[in-house]
């Protein structure tokens, strides 16, 4: 009797003791709230995310692709205020503009290289806080020197999503889905240039030119917050990185996406697509111009006139992604159950597209060239909208189902051919000028070939 009491009187100071342990053992709020913060939705599979989770992503990253454009171009009708009260040269202008494309196409490889290897989630924050620092500095800026300074940070923090975008698209859609969201990510950044120049005119006439800066700041800022509190980390190498926490790691390489060119696919596909930014922002760096000169019309009225080439391009978007997922389920149908990437590719739209877009863009040319009616150039730009992104946005979702994994470092290969574009085609204007009919036919021959 007396050695069970002892037995029983051990045993429950044993239990005492193993309580408090068992609390320690207990993650304390601090730490369960930092889980929180690094992965809100606390799902590993992100495949297996409910439509609307998926659509929810979805829309943070579209709204996030179109930040960029829309800065880039916001402050386009305060140039000459910026100008005048900096007392800057026309080639100090000039740099702002030069400087944000020049980031925007150098450092989506950076951002794409570091959310593969330390997780998307987490780049996004941190590059899309550096866009609101920027835009703050140069809302405030005092001179010349500051505001160009800070364009350029402000560029390098908004341009992370122009290439971990579609890697996170790739994370959380499969394959026979993937083609609609492409087209709803692609479509934000086409409607940047032609929306920014509009907003940014109604607020520099009645706030000044500062108050552009502002709207960004706001926009971003919202953007940001919505990333805190409802992306999850989608990377799927999310488990190898926890794992290797303890190993030493390796200094990442940036320009390490740039192997991707030793694909013949990949490589074809980048300089194909590049062909057809080309011609795109060819007519776009001197529609300014022509319809200002040459049609007399004011600075909101051709501004305005932007938004017919935007809106073909959102509708080619759409046609393009849904197509591009019907070609390839139906690819899929017929090979019972066995899929590949290039099922993806070809048909009668596809390739309607590009002959749309090459017609468009010639009889755009012969109307500016023969000084017709004004309207006819728009009607001819928004078929060439259309035709623009049927194929872009199918071989975009083809290269992304390439490689899976790393389609952010895919799509960043892709957005350097896209910016370096934007700066030839003013080569191509300042060489062939006023000969706009051989300008288009030239280009015309670029894309057949």
């Amino acid at each position: 009797m007396s050695v069970t009491l002892v037995e029983t009187s051990r045993l429950g100071s044993l239990s005492t003791l193993q309580e408090p342990l068992s609390e320690k053992n207990e993650p304390s709020m601090l730490l369960t709230l930092w889980r929180r913060f690094q992965n809100p939705v606390g799902n590993p599979d992100p495949s297996s995310f409910s439509s609307t989770k998926k659509n929810v992503i979805l829309l943070m990253v579209a709204v996030g692709s179109g930040l960029s454009p829309i800065s880039a171009t916001i402050y386009y009708p305060a140039i000459f205020n910026i100008q005048s009260e900096f007392h800057a040269s026309d080639i100090l202008m000039n740099a702002t503009i030069s400087i944000f494309t020049f980031s925007t196409a150098i450092f989506p490889l950076f951002w794409a290289r570091l959310g593969e290897k330390y997780g998307r989630r987490h780049t996004y924050l941190i590059s899309f806080f550096i866009a609101i620092i920027g835009n703050v500095c140069c809302a405030l800026a005092v001179n010349m020197p500051m505001f160009l300074v800070f364009r350029g940070v402000a560029a390098i923090g908004s341009s992370s999503v122009m290439s971990m975008g579609a890697g996170t698209l790739g994370d959380i859609f499969d394959a026979h889905e993937r083609g609609r969201a492409m087209a709803w990510y692609t479509a934000p950044p086409l409607l940047g240039p032609a929306l920014g120049p509009v907003v940014g005119g109604a607020l520099n006439q009645k706030f000044g030119w500062r108050s552009n800066f502002w709207f960004v700041v706001a926009a971003t800022s919202l953007v940001w917050l919505a990333m805190i509190f409802f992306l999850p980390e989608t990377s799927r190498r999310t488990a190898s990185m926890d794992n290797s926490m303890n190993k030493k790691r390796k200094r990442p390489n940036p320009f390490a996406a740039l192997a991707m060119y030793k694909y013949p696919n990949i490589a074809l596909t980048i300089c194909f697509t590049g062909i057809l930014y080309m011609v795109f922002f060819t007519v776009n760096t001197i529609f300014t111009r022509t319809y200002s000169q040459q049609y007399g019309l004011d600075t909101t009225v051709t501004g305005l006139c932007y938004l017919p080439m935007a809106a073909g391009t959102v509708i080619g978007a759409m046609v393009g992604g849904q197509w591009s997922d019907r070609m390839y389920n139906r690819q899929v149908a017929l090979a019972n159950g066995e899929s590949n990437p290039e099922m993806r590719l070809g048909g009668c739209v596809f390739y309607a597209g590009i002959v749309l877009q090459c017609i468009a863009f010639v009889v755009y040319g012969w109307c500016v060239q023969a000084n017709v009616f004004w309207g006819y150039g728009l009607l001819c730009l928004f078929f060439a909208g259309i035709g623009l992104m049927v194929p872009y946005v199918t071989l975009g979702t083809y290269m992304v189902d390439c490689f899976r994994a790393k389609g952010a470092s895919v799509t960043g290969n892709h957005v350097i051919i896209w910016q370096d574009t934007d700066w030839l085609e003013l080569d191509l204007y300042l060489l062939l000028k006023s000969k706009m009919l051989l300008e288009m036919v030239f280009c015309l021959l670029c894309v057949v070939v």
